[in-house]
């Protein structure tokens, strides 16, 4: 189980939505997804139906991937972000102070440098949206797996 100690505004994910969708659009990625360090989905761009399973996916996968890059940091020097470049499409996840996570998925044609310094700004932008949600914790729900699998 798993205990969620935040609590977003609608109004607050439309902002986000719009935010992401603006990403996306200007940098020119192929998909943006912000996420919580559990694996859940909060919002992501371009918000295309059926891109939403792979949203759901890409969620779960960063937070797995967050929890070994917390693990292996205990022997390395801390770092915020990871990237991981394919053949044709590239993975950058940068972690906000709040445990959110932000991954984009981008063809390789897209400068990494580009992705690396909107991604930081675009973090930087959201924070204090996702700093009010930590702030709120209206209520502690928790959430089983099994609730989120897919």
């Amino acid at each position: 189980m798993d205990m969620i100690s935040y609590t977003f505004l609608d109004e607050e994910l439309e902002r986000l939505s719009t935010m992401l969708e603006n990403f996306v659009r200007n940098v020119g990625v192929e998909l943006c997804v912000l996420c919580d360090e559990g694996g859940r989905l909060i919002t992501y761009a371009p918000k295309l139906e059926n891109l939403k399973p792979i949203a759901h996916r890409s969620a779960v996968i960063s937070a797995a991937v967050n929890g070994a890059i917390e693990y292996l940091e205990n022997f390395v020097d801390s770092g915020r972000s990871l990237y991981v470049s394919g053949k044709t499409k590239s993975v950058y996840m940068l972690k906000s102070e709040h445990s959110f996570i932000l991954f984009v998925s981008f063809l390789n044609k897209t400068p990494l440098g580009s992705v690396k310094l909107f991604s930081e700004r675009l973090m930087r932008e959201i924070h204090p949206i996702l700093e009010s949600a930590r702030n709120r914790q209206i209520t502690n729900r928790t959430i089983r797996f099994e609730d989120i699998a897919i």
